[in-house]
């Protein structure tokens, strides 16, 4: 082997070498030590990376969890099992929560169109050309974002207008922030009276566009005896501190706005506990 070659060969193993040692001494010196709790309460995370806890995925839950910058019902998409795993893991007591679910503030499955939309087949297209193609200015659109941007596959398209299945909502937020007419809200599971309308048009002309809208009437808020709601700006609006869900709204509003998800829910649980 010539000199100049062998100088070479040993030049780029004495750099290897060189290297190879600044690593080592780099990785010892950077080393962080990682809390084998964070592997676990990723494994009891449900793995969804939703980002409706506010991080970047389930990952990153994890390790916040385990730092203490977030507690351990920050998911709001873990079931009661997953959530006492995860108070298990951590040694810590598991705060008792009211469940949440979104819910539809329109039920206007009769409203018309003014005019023929042709555009992409989303919500947020149609609200951005003359604020929509619907007659009703505040209402569904009908387009589905909101069942797009479902990952539990909790929302759907019926008669024109979505429904929630409460059984998979997991309260994420994802619907609430696809939909570009603000419609959709999470709410608990023990308010049970809703009023499922947002427009905030005069009555009579709400009647020319929609059969189930709030017209302004203050049926509801007289018959309330919580002061519990009030009609503003011509739309019927819950205080939900105030609200014992008595259904006394529901039975005196002329439009059948207002909704109780009392009976629905109670036999919903009576037949899931049989």
């Amino acid at each position: 082997m010539s000199g100049p070659l062998l100088h070479a060969l040993l030049t780029l193993g004495g750099l290897g070498i060189l290297f190879g040692f600044g690593l080592y001494v780099a990785s010892r010196v950077f080393h962080v030590e990682v809390d084998p709790r964070v592997e676990k309460v990723a494994e009891a995370l449900p793995g969804a990376n939703c980002g409706a806890c506010g991080f970047p995925g389930c990952g990153a839950l994890a390790t916040a969890i385990v730092h203490g910058s977030a507690p351990v019902s920050a998911c709001p998409v873990c079931s009661s099992s997953q959530l006492a795993e995860l108070a298990r893991i951590m040694g810590v007591a598991l705060e008792a929560g009211v469940r949440k679910v979104a819910i539809v503030h329109c039920q206007g499955r009769r409203v018309a169109d003014r005019f023929e939309y042709s555009g992409p087949e989303t919500c947020a297209a149609s609200a951005l050309l003359l604020g929509g193609h619907k007659e009703c200015p505040y209402g569904c659109l009908g387009l589905g974002d909101c069942v797009r941007a479902c990952p539990f596959d909790a929302i759907h398209m019926v008669d024109g207008i979505p429904v929630v299945d409460e059984e998979k909502c997991t309260a994420c937020g994802k619907c609430v922030e696809a939909c570009p007419r603000n419609i959709i809200d999470l709410q608990p599971m023990d308010k049970h009276v809703h009023v499922l309308c947002r427009s905030h048009d005069k009555g009579g002309a709400v009647r020319k566009y929609c059969d189930v809208g709030c017209i302004g009437c203050k049926k509801c808020e007289k018959a309330c005896k919580f002061d519990a709601i009030h009609v503003n700006d011509f739309l019927a609006e819950i205080d939900y501190e105030k609200c014992t869900s008595c259904g006394a709204c529901v039975k005196v509003c002329p439009m059948n706005t207002i909704i109780n998800l009392r009976l629905a829910r109670k036999q919903r649980a009576k037949k899931e506990a049989s």
